[in-house]
């Protein structure tokens, strides 16, 4: 039988959704809570609160009665997918907005499709939805197949390129790989592509064989720290041609890339900060507002994601029901249309980016559905075909009458279109002029300066005019730079976290965790700082660690006192928190990548493993028995009662606030039924507790694991 609370959940929800003939009677407003399962400084929390906060404020969300919604986000984290899915049926969330991942989705598909309500994912794997046969899993941004689609026809209708060549670096970017070269099929163009072993790489010979090849464009996948030495090694050996690398933005490979050399490299994306949309723009602002970042991809699918879940809440259908059907609806990402779309696809919007000299994305074309499309706002660059190379017209002015003004105080103009060309001089602010032509992309656009034709990149200035009629201006050769000596690599120490915990720490009082660390670099480092911020409640915690030679290890503690709910929580353990030790770009990098993942609890009255014989139990010590073993049941004792935590396969995983003793109400539970069970308990005494049966023999001894809570 349903507890009260989730009866009462059932009638206001029948409420919100129109069914105003059962005689329901509506109060003035009624909160209904959209679970997020993500960390607690994660994207998709952020954007869900956004989206939530935004909602409520425009008063504008009712059902068909005339009730008032209010929307109220709840979050667990990931890195426990039992604890988080128990933790969505216990919120009584009316949608559940992750995981992220496809191997998350994947591995808890059943156990997610178990809580009957939409599951929206940002997981962009093409083969994911295939495993769902109840309509009731939704991604939030477009799958994989249609970002490659996107970037094949940007490579090969824009660009003109068709000698691609892939490298392979780790067996996980396989499924993206062969997603990429089923696209590039469909335009008729075949890659070649080198495997690469992992753990024995030659990447100077692999870059020495890239830059004698006649390759147009190098496509990497690997992870960041396997993929920025090899983009080095490639561009040391000479090679001049393009670069394609979908994670290029992240930290990890900016920080082992030099910035100079990062302009230009193509990716692709469901969604950028930088696409030129008012809705998009907007969405920015706000995002950088409440959060003092920008957002990324995830966190604009997961805006759309709690607007596309408010927006089903209207009608007579199920929430689910109602977002199979969902016509075009303006997100952040674009239009949104699941009408028009696979099942359970709402997004087919993708991007294509290439990195500025800054090393940020500009967005060089817009996507829906694997057509290229021009926003209304500010249009992006259409798909044309890259013209036959002609004779370069002379500076003649532009018929479009197509002009630009410089945006920034001072703007280089060069002599050719890239970084590597010479600036020729500067403009100031507010200068304009008129455009004579521009690259094929319209990336970099071409004026007179001073008698001679000057580049100027053109996400740097505001234009107006009508750009398609721009003729084509081929750049000059790319300067051929001046040799240089390979430097001796660094000989530089390299500080980690080898381990940390304990796995599960006490709210309230003093705590202490252990962290494990080696310089596994082959030189000594001096002093330096350790630092993490612990959940719930961002505590701070920081020491400052010894002297360490090249191959020491030594443990520090981390010391402070938590409050706050209970739950999994994933901190990051800063190593060299002041950056005291000059580690070089491959030992900066790996600073900030350990996540200590525990358990924080509320202190224990007792807990350990027992067996008894026939007979009564006190669990907590207050001397009045919480159970009896009568050799065929276990039975719950005065004003005890116990419940089965089906979704708990472990007491590991088992916190305070888990346990429901509101649930507890039932006495007796027989034999057969302790077999892998997790038992949430009300004891004598009123306390929470929780029982996990290893053993139990007929008329004979019963085993199990337990823990009282305070």
């Amino acid at each position: 039988m349903p507890s009260k609370s989730a009866v009462i959940f059932r009638l206001l929800l029948l409420a919100t959704l129109g069914f105003a003939h059962l005689g329901l009677r509506s109060a003035a407003q009624v909160t209904l809570r959209i679970g997020v399962i993500d960390f607690a400084d994660g994207s998709m929390l952020k954007g869900a609160l956004l989206a939530a906060e935004h909602i409520n404020a425009s008063g504008q969300l009712n059902a068909a009665d005339g009730t008032a919604i209010n929307l109220a986000v709840v979050n667990t984290p990931p890195d426990n997918m039992e604890i988080a899915i128990a933790n969505m049926r216990q919120a009584n969330a009316i949608a559940v907005i992750g995981p992220e991942t496809d191997d998350l989705l994947s591995a808890y598909m059943s156990q997610l499709q178990a809580l009957n309500v939409p599951i929206m994912t940002p997981a962009t794997g093409d083969t994911v939805l295939l495993q769902d046969n109840t309509q009731r899993i939704f991604r939030v941004r477009a799958r994989q197949s249609l970002s490659a689609s996107a970037v094949a026809d940007y490579l090969v209708n824009t660009l003109a390129v068709d000698n691609i060549r892939t490298v392979q670096l780790d067996a996980s970017s396989t499924g993206r790989l062969i997603t990429f070269a089923n696209a590039l099929s469909a335009f008729g163009v075949r890659l070649s592509n080198t495997l690469v072993d992992e753990s024995n790489p030659d990447l100077a010979a692999l870059a020495r064989d890239i830059a004698e090849s006649d390759a147009d464009l190098v496509a990497i996948y690997a992870p960041p720290l396997l993929a920025a030495p090899l983009y080095n090694q490639i561009l040391a050996a000479g090679y001049k041609g393009d670069f394609l690398y979908d994670q290029a933005d992240d930290p990890a490979f900016a920080d082992m890339a030099p910035i100079k050399t990062l302009p230009g490299i193509i990716g692709s994306s469901t969604w950028s900060p930088a696409l030129p949309d008012s809705a998009s723009e907007t969405f920015v602002l706000a995002f950088a507002r409440a959060f003092g970042q920008l957002p990324d991809a995830v966190a604009a699918s997961s805006y759309d994601a709690t607007r596309a879940v408010a927006a089903a809440l209207i009608g007579a259908g199920s929430i689910s029901e109602n977002l199979a059907s969902l016509l075009p609806f303006s997100g952040v990402q674009g239009e949104l249309n699941s009408a028009n779309l696979l099942r359970g696809e709402i997004s087919s919007n993708t991007l294509v980016t290439r990195l500025n000299e800054y090393g940020a994305e500009n967005v060089v074309a817009y996507y829906r559905g694997g057509e290229q499309i021009a926003l209304i706002e500010r249009p992006l660059v259409q798909s044309t075909p890259r013209p036959t190379p002609t004779a370069t017209p002379a500076p003649t002015s532009t018929p479009s009458g197509y002009t630009l003004t410089i945006q920034s105080a001072v703007q280089n103009v060069r002599s050719g279109p890239g970084l590597q060309f010479e600036a020729i001089g500067q403009l100031q602010r507010g200068t304009q002029a008129r455009v004579l032509g521009a690259t094929p992309d319209y990336a970099w656009l071409v004026i007179d300066f001073r008698g001679q034709w000057g580049w100027l990149a053109s996400y740097l200035v505001a234009t107006f005019g009508n750009r398609n009629l721009l003729p084509v201006i081929q750049p000059p050769a790319t300067p051929t730079p001046i040799p240089t000596a390979t430097p001796a690599p660094p000989q530089d120490p390299d500080l980690v976290v080898l381990h940390a915990g304990p796995p599960r720490l006490i709210l309230d009082q003093p705590m202490s965790v252990n962290v494990t660390l080696r310089n596994q670099g082959l030189t000594a480092a001096g002093q330096f700082a350790v630092a993490a911020s612990f959940e719930p409640g961002g505590f701070y915690a920081g020491v400052n660690a010894p002297w360490l030679e090249a191959g020491e290890q030594t443990t520090v503690q981390l010391s402070s006192t938590l409050t706050g709910d209970t739950g999994p929580q994933s901190v990051i353990i800063v190593v060299d928190l002041n950056q005291q030790v000059a580690e070089g770009p491959a030992g900066e990098a790996n600073n900030k990548v350990y996540a200590y993942n525990y358990i924080a609890d509320r202190a224990f009255l007792a807990t350990g493993a027992s067996t008894i014989g026939v007979g009564y139990v006190d669990l907590d010590g207050f001397g009045v028995p919480d159970l009896e073993w009568t050799g065929a049941d276990l039975v719950a004792q005065g004003d005890g009662g116990m419940y089965l935590m089906s979704y708990f396969s472990s007491i590991d995983t088992v916190h305070y606030d888990t346990i429901d003793i509101s649930l507890a109400n039932l006495k007796t539970l027989h034999i057969d039924q302790l077999t892998n069970a997790t038992i949430g308990l009300r004891t004598t005494d009123g306390h929470h507790a929780v029982l996990k049966p290893t053993n139990a023999t007929r008329d004979g001894a019963f085993s199990f694991d337990y823990r009282v809570y305070r």
